[in-house]
Order: structure tokens, then sequence, then C-alpha cells
């Protein structure tokens, strides 16, 4: 409120890249120049990731379990965060401590708390669904929390002798598919796993689940294969990791885990020493942790022209067996090249990474970390005129490995609508001078009726718009990619080449790995 009102009363007072100082200032106002700059920071990023999608419309399976390691990544993000609050709440003099409470640590908690709950919710349906004995302690955990999120309101309540009772009163979780409030918190979907029975002999005692996957049919079985696990039969694509490059993530993760009582006492073996594992044998007590593998490479020992499948075994003493595919490319763009280069069947672009005077980056817009881009309606250069007469492209430079005649090109807005009918928001999109331009807000199919998507947009903070291209791509080689924005109030986050690799995530695939060149000393993509 005090920022929309600061915005209200002067719009010039908070600058575009100005937020954690605005957020400073407010903290120096209510509690001193000793605690500010914390303060000022923690609200900061508490705002950024309150930001990504509301709490009411966060559901267990919102954010990723499987790719780019999304939801772990923003779970650890609130941990981060209540960290910080928590030490704040400490420092605070007694006096201070119960507005800290309120302002600072009670909603920075709640926020990390639900995010933790819903988040470890939908890893207990994913590890009963694969009939991991951590399944059960994953549900304990969500209780734990459930129990913790009521523990947190009760002690609102209490402070400065009940000054807030009942503050916190009204039921925030078991909503359903209604706004109608409960008459009491409710948690659903819980999942168990029999501990004490075994795995059927076909698939073992022991499991594996690779990063990316849930198993083609994951916890299933017949009498003469289990797809999901190559201790019997073949082990089939859908469950090989995804492939490693020079380009893309820096490592990739395989979970080893008891489907049973015994005790697994496990081992692996790799075909290259230069194929490095974090963990290389370990035991698994059912009731205990699983262990996670991360596969990372030595890419000064791989040749440019490397490109096999390899097989990593991982075997227990009890019997089980299993094998882990990895495709590992050792490809290498030009030496002459600078850009931003294909990893695993995609390229992600931050928008922000195509300067030019005639947009400007709100580094604080938008889901990503990277902000978003806009016209620049106050370049001294030109009129306004002028920027809204003609197109002024943002160009990228991009490498494709894969060789298609067809690709999708996601383009990522933050949320608008068109605010005047006869001035619609288009933009141009070229690939290589092939040119397309698109409207972004569809047209309502009903006067009065809001456009279609809009409510799916809406919940997701993010317009994503589609485009397929097609045409020559003889390759690998080189690409020039280019966006214009055609009205002022149109903000690009990123933009997504698709070659065939995205995969299934709420916030999109993470920004690629980028050639930068020096100009002047300072690296520019």
């Amino acid at each position: 409120m005090a920022f929309a009102m600061a915005l209200a009363w002067d719009i010039n007072s908070i600058k575009s890249g100005e937020f954690r100082r605005f957020f400073s200032t407010l903290a120096e106002r209510e509690f001193g120049k000793e605690l500010s700059e914390a303060i000022g920071a923690a609200w900061h990023e508490y705002d950024r990731l309150v930001s990504l999608r509301k709490h009411e419309h966060i559901e267990p399976h919102t954010f990723s379990l499987l790719n780019y390691n999304e939801a772990e990544d923003i779970l650890n993000r609130w941990k981060t965060l209540l960290g910080t609050a928590e030490a704040i709440h400490q420092c605070a003099t007694d006096e201070q401590r119960p507005s800290v409470f309120q302002l600072v640590l009670h909603p920075i908690k709640a926020s990390a708390t639900f995010t933790a709950l819903q988040i470890n919710l939908g890893r207990n349906q994913l590890y009963a669904k694969q009939r991991r004995n951590s399944a059960n302690t994953l549900a304990q955990h969500v209780l734990d929390l459930f129990d913790a999120d009521f523990t947190l309101s009760e002690e609102f309540h209490t402070l400065l002798n009940g000054k807030w009772n009942h503050m916190m009163r009204q039921p925030h979780y078991g909503f359903g598919n209604t706004w109608h409030a409960p008459s009491r918190d409710m948690i659903s979907g819980l999942c168990y796993v029999q501990r004490r029975q075994n795995s059927n002999p076909i698939v073992g005692q022991m499991g594996i689940a690779v990063e990316g996957h849930e198993g083609v049919r994951p916890g299933r079985c017949n009498e003469e294969s289990d797809r999901t696990h190559p201790s019997r039969r073949d082990l089939v694509p859908g469950v090989t990791l995804g492939a490693v490059t020079r380009y893309g993530p820096a490592s990739r993760w395989v979970d080893v885990f008891t489907r049973g009582s015994p005790t697994i006492h496990w081992s692996t073996s790799v075909p290259y020493d230069w194929i490095k594992l974090s963990v290389e044998s370990g035991t698994l007590i059912p009731g205990e942790g699983d262990a996670r593998l991360e596969i990372t490479i030595d890419w000064d020992q791989v040749p440019i022209d490397f490109n096999e499948e390899v097989l990593i075994d991982i075997r227990s003493a009890e019997g089980d067996f299993e094998q882990v595919h990895l495709p590992i490319l050792g490809r290498k763009v030009p030496e002459t090249f600078y850009g931003f280069v294909e990893g695993d069947g995609y390229i992600c672009i931050p928008a922000s990474c195509g300067p030019t005077p005639s947009y400007r980056l709100l580094p604080e817009v938008g889901r990503s970390l990277t902000g978003s881009v806009a016209l620049n309606l106050h370049d001294e250069k030109h009129e306004v005129s002028q920027i809204m007469s003609k197109t002024n492209y943002l160009t990228y430079n991009a490498y494709f490995f894969t060789k298609s005649g067809t690709l999708e090109l996601l383009l990522y807005f933050n949320m608008t609508l068109d605010i005047d009918p006869s001035d619609p928001m288009t933009y141009d999109i070229l690939i290589d001078g092939n040119m397309q331009t698109h409207k972004l807000i569809p047209e309502s199919t009903n006067d009065g009726y809001l456009p279609e998507g809009w409510a799916e947009a809406v919940q997701d903070c993010v317009w994503v718009k589609k485009h397929q291209f097609s045409g020559e791509n003889p390759g690998p080689r080189a690409h020039i990619i280019q966006v214009g924005l055609k009205h002022s109030n149109m903000l690009l986050e990123k933009l997504v080449v698709n070659l065939g690799g995205v995969k299934e995530s709420y916030l999109g695939p993470p920004p690629s790995y980028c050639v930068c060149k020096m100009i002047g000393g300072i690296k520019q993509p």
C-alpha cells in the first residue's frame, strides 16, 4: 500500500531500478537506520517471490518438480529469505521486535511455509507414485508444515498481550474450487506407501529416478518387463536423462531410493573418468533419506566430435541393477561466434540482453530476475512520435545445433491489456529476416468479454505467445533473432527458441549459455 500510494502522490518518486532503495527508505522510517538496509533487502526479495504467482493459485504441481530444478530453486530462495528474516528479528530491540514480527518475519515465514507445504505435497505424491519409501517421510513433513502454519498464527495472536488477536483467524487451506471460505483449515492429497511390504521382484528393492521424468509407468510392472526400470529389461528413452553439453545445465541428477524393507548397499561405475559423480556409493536405510547423484562433466577432456549415449551402472550388493542413459554431446560453436547457444534443444534469451537506446531496462518487472524491456519514450535523441512511428528492433545472436525446418518461438510478455481499441499492441519478430507481425492480445469473441486466455495469463502473471517459423535451417549455424515492439505498453521478459527440447514448467527454461565478446573491457552478449 505504501508503494502504491507513493506512486499515486508522485509518479516519479520511485525509479524503475530503485525498488530496493524505496523499501530501505520505508524500513528506515519505521525501524531506524541500523536495520533499514537488511529489512529493505528482505522486503525486496519478498516482493519478487510473492509476485511469481498469487498464493491462492499455487498448487502442489504449479512449480516443476522434474525440470530445470524449478521448484527446488524457488524453495531455496524462500529458505534463504526466511533465514535472513529470522536474523533480523533476533537483532531487533525488545521494543521493535513485535513490529518486526508483524511487518517482516510473519509475512515471509507464512509465505515460505505455505510454498514449502505445497511443493512438498507435490513431491509426496510423485514419490508415492514411484513407490519410494521416502514418500511417507515427506507426508509427515507436510503435516509438520501444516502445524507450523497454525503455530505462526497463534504466535501472531499472542503478541503484546493479544493486541492483534484473531487477525490471522481466517482459514487459508482447503478452499477447493470456490471462493467460499472453509470453516477450518484442511489439506488433502497426502499419499503413503506400505513400508513393511517388499516391492515386486521384477522391479527390485532399489529404485532410480532421473531428472526430467517421473517414469513411463512409475510404480507399476507386469510379468514380462517393467518399462521404467532396466534391471530386468531395457531402459526406454522416456527415462533417459536429458543431453549434457558444454552449453547446457552444469549438472544432471539421479535419485537412488529404496522401495522395500531391506537396507540397500549401492555403488556406481562410469565408462569414462571425465564423468564425475557427486556420490559414488552409499547405504540406503528404509525410513531415511534418498541419495541424489549430481552428474558433471570435465569438458576439457571431452573430444569435440564426441556424440554418444553412455551408460552409468548403479548396482546393489543385494542384487539390484540399474543403468542410467546419459547422452553426451561434445560439440562446440565456432570461435568467431558470440551470442546465445543451444543447449538441450532450446535457447532461452533474456530480453534485457539486447540493449539499444530505443528500449529501456525495467529490472524489477517480470517473473525473472533479469527484468523486462520496454520502448524508451524518453530517448533524448528521438521524439516520442519518432519512436512510435517506426519499429526499433531488439537483436540477438543465436547458434542452433539442431537441424530442423520448423521451430517454435515463445515470447514472454508482462501482463497487460489493450487500453485503446484504435491502437492495439502489436510486435514484429524476425528470424534471419523472415518477418511475422502479431497482436499481443487476441480479440474477444464477444463484446464485453475479456480475451481468450486472459484468466490463465492473470494467474500465470505472464502472456506467453507461441509462433511457428518454417524454412531452410541448414546447420549447425548462427541465426539472428529480432523483436520489435510497436507500443509503449508492452513489456518483454524473454524469448525462447524451442528446437524440440523445451520441458513443461511454470517459469519456462532458464537463460541459456551466452558466449560474450569484449567491448571496451566489458563483456557484451
